[in-house]
C-alpha cells in the first residue's frame, strides 16, 4: 500500500499535456496536446514513428494525528497503562521522466523512470502516565531509484465520439522494498527509507474522452492487481498479498485558446484488504482515498508545454497536498 498509484493525473496527462499532435487536422503532430487539440483531431495518443518525452516533479505532503491507548480499563474512570500522542509528517519528492513512441497512430509504448526523495518525521509522547519521558523525535530521510514503469496504450476508435483508450501497465519491483530494510526496535521505524513497493503488479485500465468545444470529458476505470510473493520477516518466510485497488476518476478539461488550458476533476481509489500467508490480520480493513484535482497546462513553443497540477485530500488515508508540474516536449 505504499505505492499511491496514479488515479486523476494520468487521465488528465491525456487530455492536457502529454502526446505529440497536429497544428491542424491534417498535418504530422508538432507539440505536447492541450485541449484545444483533442477537439480538432480525433487521435489522442502519439503518432506512428513519433517520440514524446515527459519530464516532472511532484511534491506529496501527508501528515497524521493519532491518540494510542496502551494498557486497558478497570473502570470507566480509570486507565491502567499510558496514553501516547504521535504526530507523523511525511514529504515525498517524486522526479520522474517518461518516454512515449507510436507504434501505430491508435497505439503507443511508454516507459517511466521515478526518482524518490522521502523525509519522514515521527513525534511521539507518553502523557497522563507519570511518565518522566520525553517528546521523542524521530527523523528519516533518503531517495533512491523507485519502481519502473512499463505501459501500452490503444485508441478503440476515431471516427465517433466519445473516444475510447485501453491501457495496460506493468509495475516492476525495481524500487528498494520496504521488506529488504531493518527495523529499528527502539522506535519501531525503518533504518532506511523505501523507495518502491516490493511487489510487481498490473493494471488494466479503460479511459473515455467526450469532446465538446471548448471542453472535453474525461473518465477513468482501473484495477491494480498486485502480485502476491514470499518475503523475509523477522527471519521467516512470510506469504504478502498486497490488497488490489480499483480506481475512478472523472473531469471536465476547458480550453481558453489553443495555447492555454485548463481542467479540473475527483478520483477516487478503493485499496482493498491485505493477507498474510492466505488470511487477512485483524486490523486489515479498506481504505477509501478521495482527492480534488485542479490543473492548468500552457503551450509555449511548437514542441514543449507546460503543466501544473495541484491535489487535495478529501479522506483521511488521501495525501493532504499534492503539486505535480510537468514538462512534455517532443523531438
Amino acid at each position: 500500500m505504499l505505492r499511491k498509484a496514479k488515479i486523476l493525473c494520468s487521465l488528465a496527462t491525456l487530455c492536457l499535456s502529454t502526446n505529440v499532435v497536429a497544428e491542424e487536422e491534417t498535418e504530422v503532430a508538432k507539440r505536447p496536446q492541450t485541449v484545444q487539440d483533442v477537439i480538432v483531431r480525433s487521435g489522442v495518443l502519439t503518432p506512428k514513428g513519433q517520440v514524446a518525452f515527459d519530464a516532472s516533479v511532484s511534491f506529496t505532503q501527508n501528515s497524521s494525528n493519532k491518540v494510542a491507548v496502551v494498557g486497558y480499563t478497570v473502570l470507566p474512570a480509570l486507565l491502567v497503562g499510558r496514553i501516547e500522542v504521535s504526530d507523523s509528517d511525511r514529504t515525498t519528492m517524486t522526479a520522474s521522466l517518461s518516454m512515449r513512441y507510436g507504434l501505430r497512430d491508435d497505439t503507443e509504448l511508454e516507459v517511466r523512470w521515478p526518482y524518490v526523495y522521502r523525509s519522514d518525521q515521527i513525534t511521539t509522547r507518553p502523557i497522563e502516565d507519570g511518565s518522566e519521558s520525553e517528546t521523542i523525535n524521530t527523523s528519516k530521510s533518503g531517495g533512491g531509484m523507485g519502481d519502473i514503469e512499463f505501459a501500452l496504450r490503444h485508441q478503440l476508435n476515431f471516427e465517433t465520439t466519445p473516444y475510447w483508450i485501453a491501457g495496460l501497465t506493468l509495475k516492476s519491483a525495481y524500487g528498494k522494498s520496504p521488506y529488504e530494510i531493518d527495523i529499528n526496535e527502539t522506535d519501531n521505524t525503518y533504518e532506511e527509507i523505501p523507495t518502491g513497493s516490493g511487489f510487481w503488479s498490473i493494471e488494466p485500465a479503460i479511459s473515455m474522452l467526450y469532446p465538446t468545444d471548448p471542453a472535453v470529458i474525461f473518465l477513468s476505470f482501473s484495477y491494480i492487481y498486485n502480485f502476491k510473493d514470499s518475503v523475509n520477516v523477522n527471519g521467516e518466510s512470510t506469504d504478502i498479498d498486497l490488497g488490489d485497488t480499483i480506481s475512478l476518476g472523472a473531469g471536465v478539461g476547458f480550453a481558453l485558446n489553443p495555447d492555454l488550458s485548463l481542467s479540473m476533476g475527483f478520483g477516487h481509489r478503493t485499496i482493498l484488504d491485505s493477507k498474510i500467508n492466505g488470511e487477512k490480520p485483524e486490523d486489515s480493513k479498506l481504505l477509501h482515498l478521495d482527492t480534488l484535482n485542479f490543473g492548468v497546462n500552457y503551450a509555449f513553443s511548437p514542441t514543449s508545454s507546460i503543466s501544473i497540477n495541484a491535489q487535495a485530500g478529501l479522506t483521511e488515508d488521501s495525501p493532504d497536498f499534492q503539486l505535480t508540474v510537468r514538462v512534455p516536449f517532443s523531438i
